[in-house]
């Protein structure tokens, strides 16, 4: 396994280059912050709990892109037996690196799940 060089969790296979990282990162703080302030208004409104439960389909996308972005791994790309690492979108051919991206992909998924559902714990907890 490799470590990175900009901190981030160490990568036994990328199917990401820099840029497409940085995308993923973007979309994640953004889906995020959406999310936050969506939660602030429902608080600041008074509404009831239950209507913070769609805020799940903020969280979970969120965690998606900072877990891609950490684990260097796009999930679709995953999904379709591909990776970009440089200027285009290739083809996976070598059976133990797919095997690897898959792994990593479905751990990206994971935790997602795992990020996103302990959010909405932590924001149906709140008064």
């Amino acid at each position: 396994m490799d470590t990175t060089p900009d901190g981030g969790a160490p990568v036994a296979c990328a199917n990401i280059n820099r840029s497409e990282r940085r995308r993923r990162l973007t979309f994640g703080l953004v889906a995020l912050g959406v999310g936050l302030v969506a939660f602030v208004l429902l608080l600041a409104g008074g509404a009831e709990r239950w209507w913070r439960l769609p805020l799940i389909v903020l969280f979970y996308p969120a965690a998606v892109g900072y877990f891609q972005w950490r684990d260097h791994t796009c999930v679709a790309l995953a999904a379709r037996q591909q990776r970009k690492l440089g200027d285009r979108i290739e083809t996976i051919e070598d059976p133990e690196e797919l095997a690897q991206v898959r792994v990593q992909a479905t751990g990206v998924q994971r935790k997602s799940l795992a990020a996103a559902a302990l959010l909405m714990v932590v924001v149906l907890l709140v008064p």
